[in-house]
């Protein structure tokens, strides 16, 4: 029975999913009922999940200021036709190709995720893939795909945690994350190349595309997450897991972006970089400074992409010039999307504290854990369900880490391989997420009109187009464990 009134807020809210209603209810209900049930039924002290509460405040304010700092620095950029011009620039005028897919999904988006995280790559990149003609569908399916670089999200805050937490090296859960990763950069290639391949008129006379160009783009998106594999485990052991990410995709970004124009690049669109190199320039440095440097209560906010896409959004409004009667619209704008957004993102952090702090995390894995070697199966379907109900590879380890290193030490298996399936698996789950499908809606829903060809944008079409993906990913890595999952030192 424990086990089950532990689980009734996920089932609840995963429930309410189904049901036609605003988007804060299935989240808002799951909050209330993992509190009740950590209140009455655990017996859990208010003042421990008042505690968790508290911790988490800083998190949850912190994300909510990303979101709007990044529907800000959107809104500036596509009024002033600036993401528009960059979108030409990368792609090289060639349009919505399986390249210039891939140039997004393996490069610019993840990049961005692994600079400023908590969503702000789905913000800014959802508009940048609009710009270079894809549907709505299309362009919000593979902004989501290209958070697969979660463990190295927003420079690898979940990671470092969930190193502390099994007792090893930064350095060594950076490199086997990104061994175990491999399977989600050579999957997301081939998901975003037939999510772009399919959106390209077929042969003249034909009613669908032939088996032989799936497999072309297949091919080229499991060649490109084999480079970006590649790229990643080597970033890792060279420069070190908190900017590896960062590394390898920009170096992905510039790959594709020669190859889609040949060698060239044509003239740098400088004056529309500005916002954008403001946001990412001054997210590393004040990152850098705080963990360098004794900066206090400033430290955390001189390192948050929080700051950096407020800063960008200002000087974008004067170096690209806005009118003043686009600057008068953009505060209702930004507060517009960013209500529709923020709520049921901070009601989903919410609900992640929730059930960690009322201690329904603890009785879900323990449950689990009895089963012994077969829990080796579970271990990613356990993170990835943290991250799932989080969004955020820092809180599904905060969630479950501990308890999967616990069960680590009592089946005789090692930790950082437990850890290493826990982090990538989390990371993974958020991007099929409904914080993180519900921004992508928000944010493409609006370019959705009834001429638009192709299927039309839901909520259901992007989870349709997501979590297949990463189930069969949590599948697969739940086999290996149970294949090779060494034995501890």
């Amino acid at each position: 029975m424990d086990v089950l009134m532990a689980a009734l807020p996920i089932a609840l809210t995963l429930g309410l999913l189904l049901v036609p209603a605003p988007s804060w209810v299935a989240p808002g209900a799951g909050v209330v009922a993992a509190v009740l049930s950590g209140l009455l039924w655990f017996r859990t002290a208010p003042a421990e999940v008042a505690a968790a509460f508290g911790a988490g405040l800083g998190t949850l304010v912190e994300v909510l200021a990303i979101i709007a700092g990044g529907i800000l620095l959107s809104r500036v950029m596509e009024r002033t036709g600036a993401q528009e011009r960059l979108a030409r620039w990368l792609s090289a005028g060639g349009g919505p190709t399986v390249a210039s897919a891939l140039l997004m999904a393996h490069g610019v988006v993840p990049f961005m995720e692994t600079v400023t995280g908590f969503g702000v790559s789905v913000i800014i990149g959802l508009p940048l893939l609009l710009s270079l003609g894809f549907t709505p569908l299309r362009a919000a399916s593979l902004s989501l795909v290209a958070l697969m670089v979660g463990p190295w999200g927003s420079m690898g805050p979940g990671t470092l945690l969930g190193s502390q937490q099994a007792g090893v090296g930064l350095a060594e859960l950076g490199v086997a994350s990104g061994v175990l990763n491999v399977l989600a950069f050579l999957g997301s290639g081939a998901v975003a190349a037939v999510i772009a391949g399919r959106g390209t008129a077929p042969p003249a006379g034909r009613s669908g595309h032939p088996a032989g160009a799936y497999a072309a783009w297949i091919g080229t998106g499991i060649l490109s997450g084999v480079v970006l594999s590649v790229l990643v485990v080597g970033a890792n052991l060279v420069v070190g897991t908190p900017p590896a990410g960062a590394t390898a995709t920009l170096a992905m970004s510039a790959a594709w972006a020669l190859l889609i124009g040949r060698g060239r690049m044509g003239p740098v669109p400088v004056r529309e970089l500005v916002p954008y190199l403001v946001l990412l320039g001054g997210t590393i440095v004040g990152q850098a400074l705080e963990r360098g440097l004794p900066l206090g209560a400033v430290g955390p906010v001189l390192g948050s992409p929080a700051l950096w896409s407020v800063t960008g959004a200002l000087v974008g409004t004067a170096v690209l010039s806005l009118a003043r009667q686009q600057r008068w619209r953009l505060p209702r704008e930004t507060w517009r999307m960013w209500l529709g957004v923020a709520v049921p993102t901070g009601l989903y952090l919410l609900l992640g504290t929730a059930v960690a702090g009322g201690g329904l995390a603890d009785q879900l894995a323990a449950a689990l854990a009895s089963l012994g070697h077969a829990y080796l199966f579970l271990v990613p379907l356990v993170g990835g369900l943290g991250g799932y109900i989080t969004a955020s590879g820092t809180g599904a380890n905060a969630m479950f880490g501990g308890t999967q290193v616990s069960a680590a030490q009592a089946l005789g298996v090692d930790r950082l391989w437990m850890m290493a399936s826990q982090n990538v698996a989390a990371g993974l789950a958020c991007l099929a997420s409904p914080a993180r499908i519900e921004l992508a809606y928000r944010i493409a829903g609006p370019r959705q009109g009834p001429d638009t060809p192709g299927p039309v944008l839901t909520r259901g079409a992007l989870i349709a187009r997501t979590l297949p993906f990463v189930l069969a990913c949590l599948v697969l890595w739940g086999a290996g464990n149970v294949l090779w999952m060494p034995a501890a030192g």
